[in-house]
């Protein structure tokens, strides 16, 4: 298995692997019925990557501009095909959906309504936001979001309403820990990085 950390000299040939990595592994992946939460099936892929223009139009969509780290990933992988699967520990609820990764232009109503959700539960306005300087967030699947600039770095938080952490230091870790389970906390994980307001 292709490893997150210093083997690739570019993040291209990282996400281009691990498009290839994810999706042999999504081939025999199996429902735990014991569990409850949106869940991967079996045989799903990801999108196609976007192009430069296409991702401009989203940058323009959604109103600033993204770090290389995130468009390396879209020119690779655009969200994935199938939706994810709740089955709610095999209960008798009726089983639910929902998006796995987030798609342009797909997606793009709901991305815009999970940061609207994530400013209300902040009571801060997008006026707010660029007059202090605060990062801008992405979300990129579920309520995990990207810090997307003012930042030293680009972590992934988990943001669910006003109650935030943080769940990795990058993208790519961030990919790794989802899809292959790996534990939060691995030997790099740096539980000291500032992110202005989010995580003061």
């Amino acid at each position: 298995m292709i490893h997150s950390g210093n083997k690739y000299s570019d993040l291209r040939s990282f996400y281009i692997d691990f498009k290839k990595e994810s999706e042999k592994y999504w081939e025999a992946v199996d429902i735990d019925y014991r569990i409850t939460g949106f869940q991967v099936q079996r045989g799903t892929r990801w999108l196609n990557g976007l192009s430069d223009n296409e991702i401009q139009e989203f940058e323009k969509e959604i109103g600033f501009n993204f770090p290389v780290v995130y468009k390396e990933f879209l020119k690779v992988m655009n969200g994935t095909d199938k939706d994810a699967i709740n089955v709610y520990s095999n209960m008798g609820e009726p089983f639910t959906y929902g998006v796995e990764y987030y798609s342009f232009p797909r997606d793009i109503n709901l991305v815009r309504d999970m940061i609207g959700w994530i400013y209300d539960s902040f009571h801060i306005t997008k006026k707010q936001i660029e007059e202090n300087q605060i990062p801008h967030i992405l979300p990129i699947m579920s309520h995990r979001f990207l810090v997307i600039d003012r930042c030293e770095t680009n972590p992934v938080l988990s943001m669910y309403g006003n109650d935030v952490i943080l769940y990795a230091n990058s993208l790519p870790a961030f990919l790794y820990n989802d899809i292959f389970n790996w534990h939060r906390s691995e030997p790099n994980m740096d539980y000291d990085i500032n992110i202005k307001f989010w995580l003061d």
